[in-house]
C-alpha cells in the first residue's frame, strides 16, 4: 500500500480534498464536525484502476494540534503540502514542510485549492509564491495541481499525479522487526481493546506472539483489519488495526508501541538517544546546551534534557550532534527520524535522526569516544557496521544490530561482504578488524608487562583483574585475550592469564618470607595447616604464599590444607607402594601409614582422587585414569 499524508495550514482544504477524492470524510471526531477542523489524525483511502490501494493520512494544520500532524507524517510514503489560493502561504504551510522534511520525507504533490474563489491571475500568482518558498526543498521539483473540491476541476489531473507518484517509490521494506506506533485506540463490544497505527518494519500475523512497549506485555493478535478489510497478515505501510487477547487494553495508549517480544524485552531502560539534529532556519529559538525539549518520535512524545556534543549552542539554520536523556520510556531505533520542539509555547525547533541507542551520558572528557556519530550522520548500512567497529572491536551481528533499521539477513549479508573481502574477520562468534587489535594487543600487552614486572611473584592475573588494568570492559576484553592465546601471546593458567614464556620470580624480603614459610610446611610433613593458620591477616605472607603455590613448591588441597611439594610426592609414592603390593588402600591405612590423622588424610585422598591418580570404590581406593602419569 502506498500512503500520502496532507500537510498545510489550518483550514486550506485538507479534509475536503481528501472527502471528494475518496469519498470517506475522514473527520471522524464530533468535536471536529462541529468546529469544521480537524484536530486528530484521519484517514481514507482509495483504489486505482489496477488495483493499488492509495492510503491517505489527513492532519491537522491548526498549530494547536502540530503534534497529531507529526504523528501522522511519520508514516507516510509521501506528501501533499495544500495551499489554499485564497490565502496563500501561511504559517503552517511553513512550518509542516520543515517537518516533512526533518522526518525523512522525500517525495511529494504540492495542491492549490479552492481555485474557484479566487480569480485565475491571482492563482498564478499564489503558485509563484509557493515555487520562491520551496526553492533549496524536496519539493522544488514536484508537480503543482490546482483544483476545487467544490466543483471538481483538477481531481483527475490530481489521481494521475499521486498512482504516478505511486509507481515510482520502492514498497516500504520488510526487515522483520514490526513496529506498530499506536495513534488510536478504542474499545469493541466482544473484542475488547483495538490498537490502530501505521506499521513499520515487519509484518504482523493472527495468532503471532506481540508485546506492548513500555509495559513489556506479551499477547497475541486475535484479529487485524486494514482499512476495514478484515485481513490474516499485515504488511509494512498498511494503516493496520490490532485486537490482542493477554494485554490490558489501558496499555493501548496513543504513543505505546506494539511490537515483537525479541525487541520489546530487550530493549535497553533510561537510554540516552544520540541525534544529529538540525535546527530550522525559521525558528526563534537557538537550542542551548541542557536544554528541557519536547521529542516526538512515531506517536511517541517524551520530554528529555539536551546535551550538545561540540558546541554550547546551536542556531537556527545549523546542525550537529547531541545527546537526549529522556524523562520517560522510548523506543528508536538507529536511522529513525524525530522531531522536537519547545515544551512551552509549543514550537517546532528541529528535527533529524536517530544514531545511537547509550546507557550513559557521555561525558566531556570522553568526547573522543563519540567521534564515530559523525560517520553515521549520512547512515547506511556498512558506515553503520564500520562505525560499531570505530566504537568496539567486536560485533555480535544478532545483538549490537537488533535496534537498527537493517533486517538481521542485511547485516549478515553486509558482514559476510566484508569478510570476502578482507576488512573485517570472523572468530568465535564475532566480527573484528585486524588493524584495529594491532594497537589494543600491544597496549594489553605493555599494561600487562609492566604490571607483571612489578609483581614478579603473580603467576598471572584473572580476567578481571587485566579488564581493571588495561581499561577495557570484561565482555570487550575476553575475546581479545582469546586471540592472543591463539596467537601464543598468552597462556591461561586454570582461571588466570599470563604473558607466554614468563617465570615467576621472588626477591628481598618476599623471598625471605616465601622461604621461611616453605620451611614451616615442610615440617609440618603429614599433618598440613590451613591457610588461615599460616598466613592469617598478613599481606606478605599472603602474597609470599600465592608465589609459593603458584611455583607448585606448596601443593593447595581441599579444606585449604597446604602440602610441601617433597612431602606431597612422598604421599603419592606410598599410595602407589599400597596399591602395588595389592594392601587395601583406605582412610584408615592410609592414616596408620602416614602416622596422621582421619582430619588430613580424607583430604589428602579426595585430592589424589581429583587428579585422577585412584578411584573411589566404597571404602577403598584403585588405580585411577592418571596413575601411570603421575
Amino acid at each position: 500500500m502506498f500512503i500520502i499524508g496532507t500537510a498545510g495550514h489550518i483550514d486550506h482544504g485538507k479534509s475536503s480534498l481528501i472527502n471528494r477524492l475518496t469519498g470517506i470524510d475522514p473527520d471522524r471526531l464530533p468535536e471536529e464536525k462541529q468546529r469544521g477542523m480537524t484536530i486528530d489524525l484521519g484517514f481514507a483511502w482509495y483504489d486505482t484502476a489496477d488495483g493499488q490501494r492509495i492510503g491517505i493520512v489527513d492532519v491537522p494544520g491548526h498549530e494547536r494540534f502540530v503534534l497529531n500532524m507529526i504523528a501522522g507524517a511519520g508514516g507516510i510514503d509521501a506528501v501533499m503540502l495544500i495551499v489554499a489560493a485564497d490565502d496563500g502561504w501561511m504559517p503552517q504551510s511553513q512550518e509542516h514542510l520543515q517537518i516533512t522534511k526533518l522526518l525523512g520525507i522525500k517525495h511529494g504533490i504540492v495542491v492549490i485549492t479552492k481555485i474557484d474563489l479566487v480569480e485565475e491571475s491571482w492563482v498564478d500568482l499564489v503558485t509563484e509564491e509557493i515555487k520562491d518558498k520551496l526553492k533549496g526543498s524536496f519539493l522544488k521539483n514536484a508537480p503543482i495541481v490546482k483544483l476545487s473540491s467544490t466543483t471538481g476541476k483538477g481531481f483527475e489531473v490530481l489521481k494521475a499525479e499521486i498512482e504516478r507518484l505511486s509507481k515510482s517509490i520502492i514498497s516500504r521494506e520488510n526487515i522483520g522487526k514490526p513496529r506498530l506506533y499506536i495513534d488510536r485506540s478504542f474499545v469493541l463490544a466482544g473484542m475488547g481493546g483495538v490498537a490502530t497505527g501505521t506499521l513499520k518494519g515487519g509484518v504482523l500475523r493472527v495468532g503471532q506472539e506481540v508485546s506492548v512497549f513500555p509495559a513489556r506485555q506479551k499477547g497475541k493478535i486475535r484479529t487485524l483489519q486494514s482499512h476495514n478489510i478484515q485481513v490474516e497478515t499485515a504488511y509494512p505501510g498498511q494503516r493496520t488495526a490490532v485486537s490482542l487477547t493477554g494485554i490490558d487494553k489501558d496499555h493501548f495508549t496513543r504513543g505505546n508501541l506494539l511490537t515483537i517480544p525479541e525487541i520489546a524485552d530487550s530493549y535497553p531502560s533510561n537510554i540516552i538517544l544520540t541525534l544529529s539534529l538540525s535546527v530550522i532556519e525559521e525558528s526563534k529559538v537557538i537550542i542551548e546546551d541542557r536544554r528541557k525539549l519536547l521529542m516526538i518520535l512515531g506517536t511517541t512524545e517524551v520530554e528529555g534534557e539536551l546535551r550538545l556534543y561540540q558546541s554550547e549552542r546551536l542556531f537556527p539554520g545549523e546542525n550537529g550532534v547531541a545527546f537526549f536523556k529522556a524523562f520517560g520510556p522510548i523506543l528508536a531505533f538507529i536511522g529513525d527520524r524525530f522531531i522536537v520542539r519547545l515544551p512551552t509555547p509549543q514550537i517546532t525547533i528541529g528535527g533529524g535522526m536517530i544514531l545511537d541507542i547509550l546507557d550513559v551520558l557521555p561525558r566531556h572528557r570522553d568526547a573522543n569516544k563519540y567521534k564515530y556519530l559523525f560517520e553515521r550522520i549520512n547512515l547506511d548500512i556498512y558506515t553503520l557496521i564500520n562505525s560499531s567497529f570505530d566504537q568496539k572491536p567486536f560485533l555480535d551481528r544478532e545483538r549490537d544490530f537488533l535496534f537498527c533499521n537493517y533486517s538481521k539477513e542485511a547485516i549478515k549479508f553486509a558482514f559476510d561482504e566484508m569478510v570476502r573481502l578482507k576488512k573485517c574477520n570472523f572468530h568465535n562468534g564475532k566480527y573484528y578488524r585486524s588493524d584495529d587489535l594491532h594497537d589494543k594487543i600491544k597496549n594489553i600487552s605493555k599494561r600487562l608487562n609492566e604490571f607483571l614486572t612489578g609483581h614478579p611473584h603473580y603467576d598471572g592475573l584473572p580476567i578481571d583483574e587485566i579488564a581493571t588494568i588495561v581499561q577495557i570492559s570484561i565482555p570487550q576484553l575476553e575475546p581479545v585475550v582469546q586471540l592472543m592465546i591463539e596467537s601464543g601471546q598468552l597462556v591461561k593458567k586454570k582461571n588466570r592469564f599470563d604473558l607466554a614464556g614468563r617465570t615467576i620470580t621472588v626477591q628481598g624480603e618476599l623471598k625471605s618470607m616465601a622461604e621461611a614459610l616453605s620451611k614451616e610446611i615442610l615440617r609440618a610433613s603429614f599433618m598440613p595447616p590451613t591457610v588461615s593458620e599460616i598466613v592469617g591477616s598478613d599481606k606478605l605472607k599472603r602474597e609470599a604464599m600465592e608465589y609459593l603455590i603458584a611455583s607448585g613448591e606448596i601443593i593447595k588441597i581441599g579444606g585449604g590444607f597446604l602440602i610441601h611439594k617433597d612431602i606431597w610426592m612422598s604421599i603419592i609414592k606410598e599410595i602407589k607402594n599400597i596399591i602395588s603390593s595389592d594392601q587395601t588402600l583406605s582412610i584408615s591405612f592410609l592414616r596408620e601409614k602416614l602416622n596422621s590423622s582421619r582430619k588430613y588424610v580424607v583430604p589428602i585422598l579426595e585430592e589424589i582422587d581429583r587428579i585422577g591418580i585412584t578411584i573411589r570404590q566404597g571404602d577403598i581406593r584403585i588405580k585411577g585414569v592418571n596413575y601411570d602419569k603421575i
